[in-house]
């Protein structure tokens, strides 16, 4: 009876632990939409502006600026400062992406085309010539508020001395995440 009782128990965490793990995907899918939303698809001959960086950026003290703006409880501050120290793990958007792509009708898949490296995007940024290009880099999104709120930092590179970016204060709002504010804003 107690290997039951022990079994149900720890079926019982392991599914809470799942459910409060959150997607990354709809964050990402109404971030896409609203940046993409402008962009013209990519045929053969057009040339693509909007570039996606493959890599989620990791998070740093910089979100500390966003977060003191907000006069947060010091629970959700602390949540906060626990997610950017602890998670430092290299991460891509390569699942994300292609869960989107699965369910998209707006062609998002078109209009990105495909997600580069630096390296990758400084090579094809040389070979236009064109200064109106541009790499989009996203953050891992950093939660707060039981999972309702999130916050994530978009930049958007160009060259070392044209890039601009903001913070994206995002909320869950019947299972769909919208943009509230964009929090910061700075360009050089």
């Amino acid at each position: 009876m107690n290997k039951y009782l022990i079994t149900a128990i720890g079926l019982f965490f392991i599914g809470t632990t799942s459910a409060q793990q959150i997607s990354d995907t709809p964050i990402l899918s109404t971030i896409l939409a609203n940046y993409y939303k402008q962009e013209k698809a990519i045929y053969k001959g057009r040339n693509q502006l909007l570039f996606f960086f493959c890599n989620k950026s990791n998070n740093n003290e910089e979100i500390y600026e966003t977060v003191n703006g907000l006069k947060l409880p010091p629970v959700a501050v602390q949540q906060i400062k626990e997610q950017v120290t602890s998670d430092i793990a290299d991460e891509t958007w390569a699942s994300e992406l292609n869960e989107i792509y699965t369910v998209d009708k707006t062609k998002l898949s078109i209009k990105i085309n495909a997600c580069f490296q630096l390296e990758e995007y400084q090579v094809k940024q040389k070979r236009f010539n064109l200064n109106n290009q541009r790499l989009m880099i996203v953050s891992k999104p950093v939660f707060y508020n039981n999972g309702k709120n999130a916050l994530v930092k978009v930049v958007f590179y160009r060259s070392i001395e044209h890039n601009n970016g903001s913070v994206l204060l995002m909320e869950k709002i019947d299972n769909n995440w919208i943009i509230k504010e964009y929090l910061n804003p700075w360009s050089t």
